[in-house]
């Protein structure tokens, strides 16, 4: 059996698609966290995707067959290109639950979990022409919970407060040890708002909770 390769230091930043996540990568980026990735930017996300293509299909088999031999060596050449980012390496991923794998194999892991009110993100990944993400958003984003509880050094933030660079939101920056530049945020690039779309009284209430974390999680 394939013995597991220690990551040594890692910031991850999770969320379900057109949440934020690549907002919240390009601040941890000013901040010097080294993102290695695979995907230049597009009219979606102008400043990158900040995903590694082999992280990609890792995360998805993780999730249908978990920790086999095969996903074992993935992770291990995942885990070697992080390590080789000078300073502290960061990870996205949109499927939230393989945050759990990555989890176990560092003991120096911080994360930024970040979510956007539903109607938007589902109107955003109509823009797109996708229907649906394949884990449903209420589910990706109670694994989005469930991971702010098992990681001690980490934040809840909306896409929403960083974008009006709330004060709790620079609290939770600093409070992960990342001085950001602010001045990366580019509002004019938001591909979605104020959608009118039909969200379930569960996603909104679920979005309730999520912002009470993000109230906890930034003191």
């Amino acid at each position: 059996m394939t013995k597991a390769v220690v990551l040594k230091k890692c910031l991850i930043v999770a969320g379900h698609p057109r949440s934020g996540t690549s907002l919240a990568c390009r601040l941890a980026q000013s901040a010097g966290v080294g993102f290695p990735s695979d995907f230049e930017g597009d009219q979606y996300n102008k400043s990158g995707y900040f995903e590694l293509e082999e992280s990609k299909q890792l995360s998805k088999q993780l999730l249908s067959e978990a920790m086999t031999d095969e996903n074992t060596k993935m992770m291990n050449s995942v885990v070697r290109r992080l390590n080789e980012v000078e300073g502290r390496a960061g990870l996205k991923l949109v499927r939230v639950p393989a945050f759990f794998f990555y989890r176990h194999v560092t003991n120096d892991m911080k994360a930024i979990f970040v979510f956007r009110h539903p109607a938007n993100v589902k109107a955003s990944l109509f823009k797109r022409g996708i229907g649906e993400f394949p884990i449903p958003w209420e589910k990706n984003n109670n694994a989005l919970i469930a991971a702010y509880e098992n990681c001690e050094n980490s934040i809840m933030v909306s896409y929403e407060s960083i974008l009006k660079r709330a004060s709790h939101v620079e609290r939770g920056f600093e409070k992960l040890g990342l001085e950001v530049d602010y001045s990366c945020i580019k509002t004019e690039q938001q591909t979605q708002k104020n959608s009118r779309l039909y969200i379930t009284n569960d996603e909104y209430n679920l979005y309730t909770r999520l912002k009470e974390l993000e109230s906890e999680s930034c003191r």
